[in-house]
């Protein structure tokens, strides 16, 4: 899948990494969901996981957010969630 253009660093409002909530048995879902609420038009939520997070992905594109997942050098990935 190509690069979106919405896809712009300066648009990233938060980053979770949720590799530490993950490892502590949790799912980082209902974080995320929360919040992405706080996201205005055009702002960029970043997510790094070690997989991708497909239901979670679905979930936000239900929800009406322009996602984009990608995995990075390191082999992990950077999942991002556009409110439009």
């Amino acid at each position: 899948m190509e690069k979106p253009n919405w896809l712009l660093q300066e648009h990233i409002k938060m980053t979770l990494d949720a590799r530490p909530i993950l490892a502590a048995g949790e799912h980082p879902l209902a974080r995320v969901l929360d919040e992405t609420k706080n996201l205005h038009s055009g702002e960029i939520y970043e997510l790094i996981t070690p997989f991708p997070p497909v239901p979670m992905i679905e979930k936000l594109k239900i929800a009406g957010f322009e996602c984009y997942s990608e995995p990075d050098t390191s082999g992990l990935f950077r999942n991002y969630f556009m409110r439009p």
